[in-house]
């Protein structure tokens, strides 16, 4: 009779032993669907720059135009996500189920702000990050004769976005931002949103040679939170924005500019 229970009893235990071992495989390969997740569903930004007007236009000398880049209200750049060493069960996973390759084994790595904007190659024009008495900003230098349009654009990826109160919570907006206008705060389920789009100044800084020459410069800013950590109701984004939403804003001064930019959340 003792050995009939000790046989079942082992029975038992091999089987809840075979659902203990499966259920932690499962788990490390859902962690890696999580680790590996598209940037969509992280906490990023896209930020891209267009500026009108350029193409064909011809000049002497070197021209440089700097633009609103992404940083919190106090000027300060974001640092992406740690790159996540693998787990004992995702290393089994990786080495017996779908054959990784070593140098795929930890998380993703994502380059930081500066690494995605700074000495870029686009067209004939260089990028530089410039710190000014006003904040850091973007910039974009050439000295070819015969101007070119400018298109740019790149995926910041964080450690957090609070698209909430992205202005007081240190999440990306413009920088510089100088006079920003009063915040109406409004309840929104279990956090708060702003009851109207906050405004504030920045700058577009264009180099003497552009004189007389009218451009348009849409520059944009879109954020939104990692959808792995918010429910349905609270994942959203905010966007902001220089000029109006659509058509950015045009000039044909030179020197540096004051711009309105804006902050527009969508749920």
């Amino acid at each position: 009779m003792n050995k009939k229970y000790l046989n079942k009893n082992i029975s038992v235990a091999v089987f809840l032993l075979v659902i203990l071992i499966i259920g932690l495989f499962m788990n490390a390969i859902h962690q890696n669907a999580i680790d590996w997740r598209s940037v969509d569903e992280r906490n990023c930004c896209f930020y891209s720059i267009d500026v009108h007007g350029l193409s064909g236009k011809e000049v002497t000398g070197t021209t440089t135009i700097m633009v609103p880049i992404p940083a919190t209200k106090d000027g300060q750049f974001l640092t992406p996500p740690s790159q996540k060493e693998p787990t004992f069960m995702q290393m089994l996973v990786h080495e017996y189920i779908s054959h990784t390759p070593e140098s795929k084994r930890k998380g993703p790595s994502f380059q930081n702000t500066v690494e995605l904007l700074d000495n870029k190659s686009i067209g004939i024009w260089n990028t530089f990050i410039a710190e000014t008495d006003d904040g850091y900003m973007l910039g974009f230098k050439t000295d070819v004769s015969t101007l070119e349009d400018i298109s740019f654009g790149k995926t910041i990826v964080v450690d957090n976005i609070d698209i909430f109160d992205p202005i007081n919570n240190n999440s990306l907006i413009f920088s510089p931002l100088k006079n920003l206008s009063s915040i109406s705060i409004l309840p929104y389920g279990n956090q708060m949103k702003y009851g109207s789009n906050p405004t504030y100044e920045t700058y577009i800084c264009l180099s003497d040679n552009l004189r007389n020459e009218s451009m348009r410069f849409e520059v944009t800013l879109r954020c939104h939170n990692d959808h792995t950590e918010w429910s349905k109701e609270y994942r959203g984004s905010y966007r902001t924005y220089i000029g109006t939403k659509h058509l950015g804003t045009s000039t044909n001064e030179v020197g540096k500019i004051k711009v309105i930019a804006t902050l527009e959340q969508e749920f």
